[in-house]
């Protein structure tokens, strides 16, 4: 077997290989296309092999025959792929070249005026060119340089994946051609570069290949095990050692006059000693290339799973899912659009990658868009069932690559409109949410920094990541509705405590205001009525303003530093006058140093909430008896204690003490504590409390320290 026949039957059986390929996971017009064009240049591959081993020319002729009936369709098979690749409408001249095609095969099996003779070289019957064989290879030059422009004017055009797979396609299938068109020289008695061109097509065919696997080449979506990708190579790997080691063994034998016999053992030898080591390489390579691990897939599960279960607030599911695909993924944008009035979808969430350098840093681009006013310049949509349809059918994503494979089935119009849609906004794939069946919300994930595809392993966390989404969302729906039954049933709590407190001090008031008119005169009447009226409209006056600071839901706007020691210091002296803690023997014992320790916050806030907790400590002592403060830093925290000598809580009580509107004392709304916790939390602090009955309580107070 000579090289040429060697050539020949590489490059049909790589090219077959690939049309095979091509055949099994192609779906368009673009894929039938690609398999026609390989078929072709397998059946010039096999023609080349016979023509290598022919022993007569009449054999010989039949083989180059043969080939060309493959190798005139190659260059109309590679522009028409072309065309549809770089959407070009040119049906009238495909279907002229495809006439004219036809008619070149046609003068090819009829006449011997294109192949009717032969020239005795290279140990082989090499077809020698006539003169209609110089018009129809003129006619194949001017179609191949012709499809090579439009794929170079269409590559400018392109980005990202696309770009890449035109990069691929352009170098690829210029190799291919370059090698290919070499073996024509020798026709023309050009007898250079013979017979190493054909041997360049099965280099194509590694380039399609591995684009198909890494870039979706020709958007064919082919995923292959690894132990599928190991036993192939481990097969193409033994075929090509049996066929060098033996092509060597026949010009050693022929150099060195050594039986071939003694050759093939040595062959053998040779191939036992380095297949397994190569083999090895060769997997090395395939999981460094095709099954890389850019993110431990489990650990970023886990991490979506732990932290969606803690969350209710829908903001904060929304940005935490779009920044970890953003960021785990590394993709080029993220938008997150959830479900509005009717058919719209509001965008809620967005990042975008802007590769900007400042500093030796890169910095990403974040935009939250909470408001009606934030999305003037945000696209807005309309979802149609159709586009429902099609997400169900995709196994709840959508790739922009795969949709032409679904034309069929849903139809141009709709393609056209999906694709149209992501576009706007730089979108690759869908990931759809639904809740109980309905499309809450949908994420338009942009294209791989990388250039890399959307692999199975992306694909499986995306629908993951959608599933506990759509879990975490309905919770927070859930907890949301919860949230709103208890804030109903505090409001009628509320209003049955705030009408029985204002109802005392208004009854006053009205008595006393009907008693006006007979006991005007009456100066100690006067003297009374004022100390009544002033005091009882304070009380209300305190009673709206507790009910006020517990409603306020805004977070602390208010910042400055404060010394807390003399804040404490401040608030224990104004206390000992007001609650007369002196007369009614409650001595105050301050265990802490006079030294600065500073916090952060609205002093002013926080002045009220000690206040409370202090006056109620004092309320439980009664009329003798401790009140201890001590202050210790303790790491970044400082915890203020406050304990009291008073009649202690039951465990039932200590449970309830800071709800809204649960008290146990006769005076004011049993809102003090639930306030004080409030405001400590909202200073990112916590407040526990500790208390046995007859033995007193401890309200410990933890607040970051900024010192």
């Amino acid at each position: 077997m000579n090289l040429f026949s060697i050539s020949g039957l590489s490059l049909g059986l790589t090219c077959m290989l690939l049309a095979l390929i091509i055949a099994r996971y192609g779906k368009t017009k673009l894929h039938r296309i690609w398999f026609f064009f390989n078929s072709s240049v397998a059946i010039w591959g096999f023609g080349c092999f016979i023509v290598g081993q022919a022993s007569t020319e009449s054999t010989a002729l039949f083989g180059w025959r043969f080939a060309h009936v493959g190798g005139i369709f190659v260059a109309i098979f590679f522009y028409h792929m072309s065309c549809i690749f770089c959407d070009l409408k040119r049906r009238k001249s495909v279907l002229a070249v495809y006439l004219i095609g036809l008619f070149f095969v046609g003068f090819n099996v009829m006449t011997v005026q294109f192949i009717g003779r032969t020239r005795y070289i290279f140990d082989i019957y090499y077809n020698d060119a006539t003169r209609l064989y110089s018009i129809i290879l003129g006619f194949w030059l001017a179609l191949v340089i012709l499809s090579f422009s439009e794929l170079l004017r269409f590559l400018p055009k392109t980005k990202g994946v696309k770009r890449i797979q035109t990069l691929y396609i352009i170098v690829g299938f210029l190799i291919g051609f370059l090698g290919g068109m070499s073996t024509f020289l020798p026709e023309f008695r050009i007898d250079f570069f013979y017979p190493f061109g054909n041997f360049t097509i099965p280099i194509y065919c590694i380039i399609s290949t591995y684009a198909i696997l890494r870039h979706r080449l020709m958007d064919i979506s082919l995923v292959i095990r690894k132990g599928m990708v190991y036993s192939a190579s481990a097969g193409i790997l033994a075929s090509l050692f049996v066929v060098i080691i033996l092509t060597m063994t026949r010009y050693f034998s022929d150099i060195t006059g050594i039986t071939s016999f003694t050759m093939t053992i040595f062959a053998a030898l040779t191939i036992a000693v380095l297949f397994n080591p190569l083999k090895n390489r060769i997997q090395l390579f395939y999981d460094k290339t095709f099954y890389k691990r850019t993110y431990d897939y489990f650990a970023t599960i886990q991490k979506v799973s732990q932290e969606l279960t803690s969350m209710f607030d829908i903001k904060k599911i929304f940005s935490f899912v779009g920044d970890i695909l953003f960021s785990t993924l590394g993709l080029s944008n993220v938008y997150l659009l959830s479900a509005d009035y009717g058919a719209n979808y509001r965008m809620v969430h967005h990042m975008s990658y802007k590769g900007e350098k400042k500093d030796g840093k890169t910095h990403n681009e974040k935009g939250m868009f909470e408001r009606e006013g934030d999305t003037k310049h945000v696209p807005r949509f309309d979802i149609n069932p159709d586009f429902i349809n099609i997400l169900k059918h995709s196994d709840d994503v959508v790739i922009k690559d795969e949709l032409p494979g679904v034309v069929e089935i849903f139809g141009k119009e709709i393609i056209e409109s999906i694709e149209k849609t992501m576009e706007s906004f730089n979108g690759e794939v869908i990931v759809p949410v639904f809740v109980d069946k309905k499309l809450s919300a949908l994420m338009f994930l942009g294209e791989k920094l990388s250039g890399d595809m959307f692999t199975k392993e992306d694909i499986n966390l995306l629908v993951t990541v959608s599933n506990q989404t759509a879990v975490a969302l309905k919770n927070a729906k859930l907890y949301a509705e919860k949230l709103g039954a208890d804030r109903f049933a505090s409001m009628g709590l509320m209003s049955a405590t705030f009408a029985h407190e204002i109802r005392n001090p208004l009854t006053s008031i009205k008595t006393f205001a009907q008693l006006i008119p007979e006991k005007y005169k009456d100066e100690e009447f006067r003297e009374v009525f004022s100390k009544v009226v002033i005091d009882d409209i304070e009380r209300i006056n305190r009673l709206i303003k507790d009910l006020l600071s517990f409603s306020d839901e805004k977070s602390l706007t208010f910042k400055e530093n404060f010394d807390v020691i003399s804040l404490i210091d401040g608030i224990l002296n104004h206390l000992k006058t007001k609650l007369n803690l002196e007369d009614r023997k409650i001595y105050v014992e301050k265990i802490y140093k006079s030294v600065k320790i500073i916090l952060s916050g609205d002093s002013k806030k926080l002045k009220q909430a000690f206040i409370n907790i202090i006056t109620n400590a004092c309320q439980a002592i009664g009329e003798s008896g401790t009140l201890k403060i001590t202050i210790t830093p303790n790491g970044k925290y400082v915890d203020i204690m406050i304990n009291d000598t008073g009649s202690g809580i039951s465990r039932e009580d200590i449970e309830k003490i800071f709800d809204p509107f649960y008290t146990t004392s006769p005076m004011g709304m049993g809102l003090g504590l639930a306030i004080s916790k409030k405001i400590i939390e909202d200073h990112g602090g916590m407040i526990t409390v500790n208390s046995e009955i007859e033995q007193g309580s401890t309200f410990t107070v933890s607040l970051p320290a900024q010192n």
